[in-house]
């Protein structure tokens, strides 16, 4: 598997990189870990974790997203072409002055430009 891979240049250059009008069915998601609502304390690692079906896997991301200033705390971006299947993993260690609420996003794409995100919600106490 490659994790953020890429040949720079424009995006046609890739030969993965094709539009498959065939391919109606999306990507399923499923977010195994963190739990929607879940606590954590400061300083702890918040791990990601699930996987990712399709017919026609193209790419990609994980963000952890700081609710009250946007900020994007942590992404990662994959590059997962024609497997049926892909777990994802991300670890992201985060530490909060005062309670903060976060949006972990999990979004993937397939060759026929189906795309599918799904969200938690996560709580960091100091």
């Amino acid at each position: 598997m490659c994790v953020a891979c890429g040949k720079g240049g424009a995006v046609n250059e890739d030969p993965h990189n094709y539009y498959d009008p065939g391919d109606t069915s999306f990507p399923v998601v499923v977010i195994n870990t963190p739990g929607d609502n879940q606590a954590f304390a400061s300083g702890a690692t918040i791990d990601v974790t699930g996987n990712v079906s399709d017919n026609s896997l193209f790419q990609g991301s994980i963000e952890v997203r700081n609710d009250s200033t946007g900020l994007v705390l942590k992404d990662q971006y994959y590059e997962v072409h024609y497997i049926p299947s892909y777990n994802f993993s991300m670890s992201c260690p985060v530490s909060v002055p005062a309670a903060t609420t976060f949006t972990v996003t999990v979004r993937f794409e397939d060759h026929g430009h189906n795309q599918t995100t799904k969200t938690v919600n996560i709580k960091v106490s100091p």
